[in-house]
C-alpha cells in the first residue's frame, strides 16, 4: 500500500471520527478548505461519495463506513507492525535530532530524553522545539513529533499515542468563581482561549462531552494568546478557565495545582505523530527511541 493511501485512510478516519469538516480541521491544525478539498480528492480517486452532508446531518455513505471499518483495522494493524519493527537490533549509538511543540517537548519529551539517554550513553541526542507544525526536514531532523495528523507528502508516519482536551482551573480560580455546573454555564466564566498564529483568529468554540453526546460551546475569551504555555502559566495563575491537551497538564491535575471540571467529560481528541523524512528508512536509532518513547507516553497519565 502506498503512503498516499495510508495517509489517506488516516486522514478520513480522523474525519468521520471529528464529526464534521471544522472538527476535523482543528484537529489537523489546518483549514476547512483545505479539509474539504483533501476529501473530494479522495472521493475522486475511488469513484464515490464517501461522506452525507446536510444541514442536520454529517455521516459516512455505505462506501464510506466500509471504508473507515476497514481502514480502522488496517492502520492498526501497519501501526502494530511498524511497531514490532522499531525495536532495535543494535545498541543506539552516534546522534539524534529530535523536533517537537513547544509546550509538549518541555513538559513530556524532554524528561523522557534525559531518563532515555542515560541507557544509551553513547547516543548524542539533540531537542528542537517550535510551535505546532512549523518543523520541518530542512531543520536537519531525523524525527519531528507532530500533534494531528501531518500532511507532509512521502513521510514515514507513525502514530504513538492519543490524548483529549479537558477542561481545568486553578484552585484559586475555583474558589473565587462558582464552578459551572454544565458546560452551558462556561459562556459565564474567564475563558483563557489560544489564537491562530498569522490570522488571530480566535479558537474560542470548545467541544466538551462523553462518547454519547458532545456540546461544542462559544465560551467568551477574556484573556487569549498564540502561545499555549502562556494559556498554561495563566491557569496556573488563577486567571481562568483553560482547555488544555490532557498530556499537558496531567501533572498540575495530579499535584493539585490544577482542576478539572467536569472529569467525566472530555473535548477534542489528539493525536500524536512521529513523522521521519521523505523516503527515509528509519536508523536503529530512531527506532529505538520511537519503540521507547511510546511505552513512555502510554504509562504516563496524558495519553
Amino acid at each position: 500500500m502506498a503512503y498516499d493511501e495510508i495517509s489517506d485512510l488516516r486522514f478520513f478516519t480522523v474525519l468521520v471520527e471529528a464529526g464534521s469538516i471544522s472538527a476535523t480541521a482543528r484537529s489537523m491544525g489546518t483549514s476547512p478548505a483545505v479539509v474539504s478539498r483533501r476529501l473530494s480528492r479522495l472521493e475522486e480517486r475511488l469513484g464515490a461519495s464517501l461522506i452525507v452532508r446536510t444541514t442536520r446531518h454529517f455521516r459516512p455513505s455505505e462506501t464510506g463506513r466500509v471504508l473507515y471499518e476497514r481502514g480502522v483495522q488496517i492502520i492498526a494493524d501497519i501501526d502494530q507492525l511498524q511497531n514490532d519493527l522499531s525495536i532495535a537490533n543494535t545498541v543506539p549509538q552516534g546522534t539524534l535530532s529530535i523536533g517537537a511543540p513547544v509546550e509538549l517537548g518541555r513538559r513530556q519529551i524532554a524528561p523522557f530524553i534525559a531518563s532515555f539517554g542515560e541507557r544509551y550513553p553513547q547516543l548524542k541526542i539533540s531537542l528542537a522545539l517550535a510551535g505546532e507544525g512549523l518543523h520541518d526536514f530542512s531543520d536537519c531532523l531525523d524525527v519531528i513529533l507532530r500533534l494531528g495528523m501531518p500532511d507532509t507528502q512521502g513521510a514515514t508516519v507513525t502514530l504513538l499515542a492519543t490524548t483529549r482536551r479537558v477542561l481545568c482551573a486553578s484552585p484559586a480560580y475555583i474558589a473565587r468563581k462558582t464552578l459551572p455546573r454544565t458546560p452551558q454555564e462556561l459562556i459565564h466564566h474567564d475563558c483563557l482561549c489560544l489564537r491562530r498564529h498569522k490570522t488571530m483568529t480566535v479558537l474560542n468554540r470548545w467541544a466538551i462531552g462523553d462518547d454519547e453526546k458532545r456540546d461544542v460551546i462559544t465560551v467568551p475569551s477574556r484573556l487569549s494568546t498564540t502561545s499555549c504555555e502562556i494559556i498554561h502559566d495563566w491557569a496556573l495563575a488563577g486567571q481562568g478557565i483553560a482547555y488544555k491537551l490532557l498530556c499537558d497538564v496531567s501533572q498540575d491535575i495530579e499535584s493539585g495545582k490544577l482542576i478539572r471540571i467536569f472529569p467525566d467529560l472530555y473535548g477534542e481528541k489528539t493525536d500524536l505523530y512521529a513523522v521521519m523524512p521523505p523516503r527515509h528508512n528509519a536508523s536503529a536509532n530512531v527506532r529505538t527511541f520511537l519503540h521507547a518513547l511510546r511505552e513512555f507516553l502510554h504509562s504516563s497519565g496524558g495519553f
